[in-house]
């Protein structure tokens, strides 16, 4: 330390009593320049910004949180494109190495049981999946000896796309709004009806002609 090498050198200049208040106020002025250490911010992480100094143990002390994150249960359709995103709520170094991994039809953190689907640098942190799969995606910031956290997404795939899905809905809702006293008409019942009463407006229609046709003549008026 600065304050040591002070003392090292002013051992023969002054008295040693007034070198070590000297060196304590070099102390004091490098402390005063150090920034606040942010608060640790769970649930997961290593989080190098805000490690402190513990002056009871003289040494420094980390963030006591798992590199592993909780598993984040994320609903998708298997015909839908859907995005992670391997970001965390605190400082991370700029161009950290993220690596995606993918272990098929289980929810896991065994690290063992995945396979890696690529590897990227820096921004922007995420994966696009297309037609997603069952099964746990992990991503990890920063190398395997360097990891600043691991974040987990188990896909709980569901058959069916968005679109037939909400159409189904639509005709659901339709049916819910008929009357319980009632039930719609089918268009052939319709069509059915009115042909029915049109043959059976023709058909009296041709009737009173024909007995217009048919009346009688009268008789001759005498002179």
């Amino acid at each position: 330390m600065d304050a040591l090498h002070f003392l090292e050198k002013q051992k023969e200049i002054k008295p040693f009593e007034v070198s070590l208040q000297e060196a304590i106020n070099i102390i004091w002025v490098k402390l005063s320049q150090l920034e606040e250490a942010p608060a640790c911010i769970p649930p997961c992480g290593y989080q190098p910004a805000a490690r402190i100094f513990q002056c009871a143990t003289c040494r420094l002390v980390d963030c006591q949180f798992p590199l592993d994150c909780p598993v984040q249960d994320v609903w998708v359709h298997e015909d839908e494109a859907i995005t992670l995103h391997c970001d965390v709520p605190f400082a991370v170094p700029p161009d950290l190495p993220i690596t995606w991994m993918f272990a098929k039809d289980i929810r896991t953190q065994d690290l063992a049981l995945f396979e890696e689907l690529q590897e990227s640098l820096g921004e922007p942190p995420s994966l696009t999946l297309q037609d997603p799969t069952l099964g746990t995606i992990a991503c990890r910031l920063g190398a395997p000896s360097e990891t600043l956290a691991r974040k987990y997404f188990y896909l709980n795939v569901s058959g069916g796309s968005v679109e037939a899905e909400q159409g189904l809905q639509a005709h659901f809702r339709a049916v819910l709004r008929w009357p319980h006293s009632s039930t719609p008409l089918q268009p052939t019942v319709s069509l059915e009806l009115g042909l029915a009463l049109g043959l059976m407006g023709l058909v009296l229609l041709l009737v009173a002609s024909w007995r217009c046709f048919r009346k009688p003549p009268e008789p001759p008026r005498p002179l």
